[in-house]
């Protein structure tokens, strides 16, 4: 079990520069149950809901975010789920491995 903080802390993210974006669904968060979406703080419950983040339905909290200098996003692969991260500056990629999430 872990929560979305966990998985955004795992990632460094920045909590005075963040932003998130989260969307509530009514069933297993994918991407095909699209809803109009809201900014949460960074005390929001949904952050510190427990979830399986493994094999099976996708249970990760539906979001995007951003800090100062990267874009977060959930990463799925046959239901696991976890948090990935582009930079906004792509020419870190020019000495970076270009990202290829998923599995």
């Amino acid at each position: 079990m872990t929560t979305l903080r966990e998985l955004l802390n795992g990632k460094d993210f920045d909590w005075n520069s963040g932003k998130i974006i989260y969307h509530e669904t009514e069933r297993y968060p994918g991407w095909d149950n699209v809803t109009t979406g809201k900014i949460i703080e960074s005390d929001n419950s949904i952050l510190d809901l427990s979830f399986d983040a493994g094999y099976g339905g996708p249970e990760c909290p539906r979001f995007v975010a951003d800090d100062k200098d990267k874009i977060y996003f959930p990463v799925q692969y046959d239901g696991a789920t976890w948090v990935e991260f582009i930079y906004k500056d792509i020419t870190i990629y020019l000495t970076e491995a270009t990202p290829y999430p998923g599995g």
